[in-house]
């Protein structure tokens, strides 16, 4: 079973260490279009190659990766990222975890962090790169969502409410929260981790946890 899915989108290229831990600690690895280009260069073999192509030397990739499944994906309604998240889906992913996100168009970038809103209920899913881990958590009003990250003092935990509507308790670093309200704005940008571990609780809504290891 595919349960720990990686996918490479096609913007700012992570680094060949973190691309290599990512890929080892992954069972399968979906490039999207042009990201084929950078896992080439770096070593990294994926097991898909899917997108629209159209920012993709086909025969060159080909060449590269004999083994790889080519998946031609035109539907022009979904960008190539949400199209591989659907391909990862399909094949049996729990873990979904997308690195190569950043740079680029800003449009683009807002579009693949609004990915996270829409489809952390289905898989767990985060977003990396050489600097930070972003992932979606959402809770109901009779039912707390948590997660506990670990972490090194120093490190940076910041919140970020799209809706405003999101009831948070945030423990282990500088500026506590108890059942806050968080407003759409930076009020929760910046805090700081005093403890190896982080615990985020939400309560009637959706946020966005960053977090920016010191290191």
């Amino acid at each position: 079973m595919n349960k720990r899915v990686l996918i490479l989108a096609n913007g700012d290229a992570p680094s060949s260490r973190l691309l290599k831990y990512l890929a080892e600690s992954h069972d399968l690895i979906l490039a999207t279009d042009g990201a084929a280009h950078y896992a080439m260069e770096k070593g990294i073999t994926p097991h898909i190659i899917c997108g629209d192509f159209d920012s993709l030397h086909l025969e060159q990739v080909q060449s590269a990766f004999p083994m790889a499944e080519f998946l031609a994906t035109p539907n022009q309604d979904r960008a190539d990222l949400e199209k591989a998240l659907h391909i990862a889906q399909a094949r049996g992913a729990e873990t979904v975890t997308i690195t190569g996100a950043a740079g680029g168009r800003v449009d683009h970038l807002l579009a693949n962090f609004a990915l996270l809103l829409r489809y952390h209920l289905e898989f767990s899913l985060s977003i990396v790169d050489d600097f930070s881990e972003v992932r979606a958590l959402s809770g109901r009003k009779e039912c707390l969502s948590e997660v506990v990250i670990q972490t090194v003092p120093g490190d940076t935990i910041s919140l970020i409410s799209p809706g405003g509507d999101a009831r948070v308790s945030l423990l282990g670093v500088q500026w506590v929260l108890e059942d806050y309200l968080l407003p759409t704005g930076t009020m929760g940008v910046s805090n700081v981790a005093v403890e190896e571990q982080v615990t985020v609780r939400v309560r009637g809504g959706t946020l966005l946890l960053c977090h920016l290891p010191k290191a």
